[in-house]
């Protein structure tokens, strides 16, 4: 354990460390974090508007009338969870630019009018369907975002630009910055444009869908993807290293494109959702109680623990609990660095997140409906709302609630019987 742990915080760590500061995948992760709120919003309507009940469903019929609910699919998801690219390709580029001391919010535009260039005309009404904005298009405006922000910055930092006196105010002096920035990315986008219309896929956007966002979903969505993602998180948490943060940071992309697409067929009315492994699976149904499936550990300390300690770590525990945030469990108890307590740390979200996905593809439960729902929400309100109001969703959380309890009892036993050792004074740390 000892050399295992000075490796890891030798090799490993300095590594995933330098992969979660890196600043490209910073601004992917603030960038798709500043259309949260939207797709929360968004995602609250529809849960209001497809409420599985069947009272309530006909007492808005008979209050609003037929169609009572078609504004949330006609007017706020359109408005909201719909524009997730436009909202992702300007919050990109300036977090991005941002990055580098410069001010971000010009290539944000820039990036936003390359993106638009880059999208096909309906060539009846000269527009662009809406359908454009939503998820289909998310990884297109992710490289659009990163490579328009970098060339800004490049133009900039070299002084290639259009610099006025000192006397001129700095709001008009910012645009004309710009300007050089802006006319080299919208020529770069329009002969970029004309390149991908000569060939058979038609489209910028169609070509990155073939050739990055398909496989980079497949993998990312597959189970073996997903569970070494798991595993990374929780292996980073053991040795005190916030590994959500890290994972979801290049997992993000991958996992909320995922949750679009289930929303899409959701709507759609299909009878099997594509994926089952999305943001909204990771964040409520692994994250029992918060990384390492840890609301087991704090009932147990509430209702059994018969050390002082673990008594009163439960009682300080429980409340953030509910909410999944379990660092007093996590630096408490404590799990970080403890070799006995990492084992059901790890194994515990290995476990449930292979029964889970076992369980969806064999159809045993419900796959998720692909709205975005909070991380803080409550454990089985959570899986109420994740799979659009069914039951299975929340049998499926209380079945992982005991398999995880289960495989932390003997671990969490023996550390409540060592710590009444410690009070009592017959065994010494």
């Amino acid at each position: 354990m000892k050399k295992f742990k000075q490796f890891f915080e030798e090799k490993f760590i300095p590594v995933a460390t330098r992969i979660a500061n890196q600043r490209h995948i910073l601004a992917l992760r603030d960038g798709i974090i500043l259309a949260m709120p939207l797709l929360i919003i968004g995602s609250l309507f529809i849960i209001i508007a497809d409420f599985p009940v069947e009272a309530y469903q006909n007492f808005m019929l008979g209050w609003l009338g037929e169609g009572w609910n078609d504004f949330v699919w006609n007017d706020i998801v359109v408005a909201t969870i719909s524009l997730i690219s436009v909202i992702a390709v300007f919050g990109v580029a300036k977090s991005l630019v941002d990055s580098y001391d410069l001010d971000g919010t010009p290539a944000g535009v820039v990036a936003l009018a390359s993106f638009f260039i880059l999208l096909p005309l309906d060539v009846d009404s000269w527009g662009w369907n809406a359908d454009l904005f939503g998820s289909g298009n998310l990884f297109l405006a992710m490289i659009v975002a990163l490579l328009i922000g970098e060339l800004y910055r490049i133009i900039v930092k070299k002084k290639l630009v259009i610099k006025l006196p000192d006397s001129v105010p700095p709001s008009i002096s910012n645009s004309f910055v710009a300007l050089v920035p802006a006319a080299a990315a919208i020529i770069l986008s329009i002969i970029v444009k004309f390149i991908f219309r000569a060939t058979p896929y038609g489209d910028a956007g169609s070509f990155i869908t073939a050739v990055v966002s398909a496989p980079l979903t497949i993998a990312g969505t597959s189970y073996p993807g997903a569970l070494f993602a798991t595993f990374i998180e929780q292996l980073l948490w053991s040795f005190g290293i916030h590994g959500s943060s890290i994972v979801t940071a290049v997992m993000e992309p991958i996992w909320l494109n995922a949750n679009l697409e289930n929303l899409a067929a959701f709507q759609a009315g299909a009878a099997t959702l594509p994926h089952i492994i999305t943001q909204t699976f990771i964040e409520n149904f692994m994250w029992i109680g918060g990384s390492g499936a840890t609301l087991p550990v704090v009932a147990y300390m509430l209702c059994f623990a018969r050390s002082k300690t673990l008594k009163d770590l439960g009682r300080l525990s429980i409340a953030p609990g509910i909410f999944n945030i379990n660092e007093p469990v996590v630096f408490g108890l404590p799990i970080v660095l403890n070799p006995f307590l990492i084992i059901p740390f790890i194994l515990s979200p290995l476990v449930i997140f292979t029964v889970s996905y076992a369980g969806m593809a064999l159809n045993i439960f419900p796959r998720m409906a692909g709205v975005s729902i909070p991380w803080t929400t409550p454990y089985l309100i959570s899986g109420y709302l994740a799979t659009g109001g069914k039951i299975g969703g929340v049998l499926l959380q209380l079945v992982n609630f005991v398999i995880a309890f289960v495989i932390w009892l003997p671990f969490i036993r023996s550390w409540d019987k060592r710590n009444v050792a410690l009070e009592q004074g017959t065994v010494t740390e």
